[in-house]
């Protein structure tokens, strides 16, 4: 009886011994981790990707944004203070032999990239009811960009040594709704400059006075924000 049932345990013992010594669920355990872990180094990869995607094209509609309001303000900057860009006002003054004068008046208007604004400006402080108060707001609209509003302020003012001056204030925005709001000031200083000249025009003199309304000591602050 102890002999049959040594033997009968004998192949039990074996098929435990080879279970305990197989790899295989070992193996399979190893797989599923290095599966798993591929799949979570891939999912970092994609989601490092596109939030790299997502950053660089945000910064480039800042950039477009910034570069919109910048380009404005400079283009209104550099036309203001150019020749192109003046006003005058040329009063004629004809006196004839007998002591009777003839008076007329024209305008030169500017003639740049916003000749239209600076005519304006130039027509309501030295028209025939002159003002010296502004308060306007223009649209600059470039092809592929967002539109900038330009709001022109101006009062008068005086000059350290004593003259009477403009204090131009040009508020360049592309939009309160905008993903990337952006907001730059520009101050000029604008006054008129007066040339006189005469000669003789037959029996009788002639007197021209012609009034330039000139802008300079731009300042343009970037970057502004609020």
């Amino acid at each position: 009886m102890n002999r049959k049932s040594t033997k009968r345990q004998v192949p039990k013992m074996q098929a435990i011994r080879r279970k305990l010594n197989s790899q295989r669920g070992a193996s399979m355990l190893m797989a599923l981790l290095l599966m798993l872990v591929g799949i979570m180094v891939s999912a970092v990869i994609i989601s490092a990707a596109t939030s790299a995607a997502v950053n660089k094209r945000s910064e480039k509609e800042q950039q477009q944004a910034y570069l919109a309001v910048s380009s404005a303000a400079e283009l209104v900057r550099d036309d203001f203070q150019s020749i192109t860009g003046r006003y005058k006002l040329v009063t004629t003054t004809v006196t004839n032999a007998d002591g009777t004068t003839t008076t007329t008046k024209d305008t030169i208007e500017a003639t740049c990239a916003v000749g239209d604004i600076i005519n304006d400006i130039g027509e309501r402080l030295m028209g025939a009811a002159p003002s010296n108060t502004y308060d306007k707001i223009y649209t600059f609209s470039i092809e592929g960009y967002e539109d900038v509003t330009a709001n022109f302020l101006i009062a008068s003012g005086t000059s350290t040594s004593g003259e009477d001056i403009y204090d131009l204030t040009v508020i360049f925005t592309n939009g309160a709704s905008s993903e990337h709001p952006c907001r730059m000031v520009l101050t000029m200083e604008g006054k008129l400059a007066e040339e006189r000249t005469s000669g003789d025009a037959g029996s009788g003199s002639t007197q021209v006075v012609t009034r330039t309304l000139e802008w300079n000591k731009a300042k343009l602050q970037k970057g502004v924000t609020g």
